[in-house]
């Protein structure tokens, strides 16, 4: 078994940092190259490593195609890295993968788009991603500030838009996971990285739902098919440049934001009145519609658990599959959005065995995700937008951006045919057709069909990364090109 080398992974991979509850996204683009590598060099000392424990302050780093081009990669070495980190999220190969049409379109973005956007920040300017965390708002005023003054000392690098996610805890569920603009608690379903250590009270069931091959995330280790993923390499004297990407992975980076307004008032017009079917009243109805759409109700209980109602003591409840609880999408809708995005076993056919084949598989196409929400909440959403901008600052990391995240987001979210379903896409992420996208609540003896549902989410950004490991930090700093 290959040791974890967490000396050498950056934070950021083995945590989302829940503890610190300031946070600053800087996109940088890269002004004086040599300056650029210099600084990279100090910053290896100051970045956050997965073996360092979270005290005050964590800073990570990461880097686009485009710059590394500009630190001085030659073209055959950007060949190395995946195809769609060289080709860049606004690509037109890439943005029908991520089904990022109409007001989605890269060429709407407010960074990281297309050429065409009117934007100051298209995506062959944004080089470099720099994440600073801190406890608090006075050590992050302090972290932001010497960090801005060693990268821009020299002329090596200029901030090209600056994302500030909401403080945590922010409004929290059963006072542990955040809960995002819609109202319901996010975070539940994470995997754990194998030889992480996170990975020890875990055991049967649970173990085999959670716990991924560590090279699903980090490069350099045995993956699900217990193979390596190809990982970037340098040319360098020696063969020294070979082990490049070892501990290095992807990070995917997506703003999108939320019309919760138009969310809360579709949920409210697509339900029954108070007093039709068991009395519930008006919100809860509600509620009831958002728990089908999303899969959870809003404490984070599972409907596979609660059925009938929100349950706050089963918030937190990740041990489930539904191959055998709920074969049939009676309890979570097939086209739920936690279904869709971590199907578990439900893509299984008849037995125990497809049903482990079908978690093996899925759990193929696991991410890590890091996200935050930005923007403040919006109290009264049925009462209008106050058309101030919020929404979610999706991160993930995952080995092979190709076989995770845009599979989960192609195949899964995006599919019209998903799980035997017809002409239907995730409720909340996916862009729906002209007139509105449908929604199936399955039901005996026939199920509900919701018409007409509008786009709840918009891309105003994103890019995709590469977190390179502590050496490969080094490497980059002492190129001479």
């Amino acid at each position: 078994m290959t040791t974890f080398e967490r000396h050498d992974v950056q934070g950021f991979v083995v945590s989302g940092y829940g503890k610190m509850h300031q946070a600053r996204y800087l996109l940088l683009e890269i002004r004086d190259p040599g300056a650029a590598r210099q600084w990279i060099g100090d910053l290896a000392e100051r970045v956050t490593t997965s073996e360092r424990p979270e005290v005050r302050r964590c800073v990570n780093v990461a880097v686009t195609s485009d710059g590394c081009v500009a630190l001085g990669l030659s073209r055959r070495e950007l060949g190395t890295f995946s195809p769609p980190f060289q080709e860049g999220m606004a690509s037109e190969h890439r943005r029908r993968i991520l089904g990022d049409v109409d007001a989605s379109a890269p060429s709407h973005w407010e960074w990281g788009g297309s050429a065409a956007a009117s934007t100051a920040a298209p995506a062959g300017r944004v080089h470099v991603l720099l994440l600073l965390f801190a406890t608090d708002e006075a050590t992050m005023e302090e972290v932001e500030a010497e960090e801005s003054a060693h990268l821009h000392a020299g002329g090596a690098l200029d901030v090209v838009v600056r994302l500030v996610p909401e403080p945590l805890p922010g409004r929290v569920s059963v006072g542990k996971f955040g809960v995002e603009h819609f109202g319901f608690a996010d975070g539940m379903s994470q995997p754990v990285i194998r030889g992480s250590g996170q990975e020890a009270d875990l055991a049967g069931d649970d173990a085999r739902r959670t716990v991924i091959e560590t090279g699903e995330f980090v490069l350099g280790y045995p993956n699900g098919y217990g193979e390596l993923t190809p990982w970037p390499k340098l040319t360098l004297p020696g063969g020294a440049g070979d082990g490049f990407g070892r501990n290095g992975t992807y990070l995917v980076v997506r703003q999108l934001a939320q019309d919760v307004s138009r969310f809360w008032t579709f949920l409210r017009d697509s339900s029954p009145a108070a007093g039709d079917g068991d009395g519930a009243t008006d919100q809860e109805q509600m509620e009831r519609l958002g728990a089908k759409l999303v899969g959870r109700w809003p404490s984070g209980a599972p409907l596979v658990r609660a059925h009938h109602r929100d349950d706050p003591d089963l918030g937190t409840d990740n041990s489930f599959g539904y191959a055998s609880v709920d074969p049939y999408g009676q309890r979570c809708p097939f086209g739920a959005h936690i279904r869709r995005s971590n199907p578990r076993d439900a893509l299984a056919s008849d037995g125990d065995a497809d049903t482990d084949k079908a978690l093996e598989l899925a759990n193929l196409h696991r991410i890590m995700r890091r996200g935050r929400v930005y923007g403040p909440g919006l109290d009264d959403p049925l009462g209008g937008d106050d058309g101030r901008d919020r929404g979610l600052l999706f991160l993930c990391i995952n080995a092979n951006i190709e076989r995770q995240f845009e599979f989960v987001q192609h195949t899964w979210c995006n599919n019209p045919k998903f799980a035997g379903l017809y002409d239907e896409q995730d409720p909340l992420l996916a862009t729906p057709p002209a007139g509105g996208g449908h929604f199936s609540v399955q039901d005996v003896p026939v199920r509900q069909r919701i018409r007409g549902m509008p786009s709840f989410v918009t891309v105003r950004g994103g890019g995709y990364f590469f977190l390179p490991g502590i050496r490969a930090l080094r490497t980059l700093a002492a190129l001479d090109r």
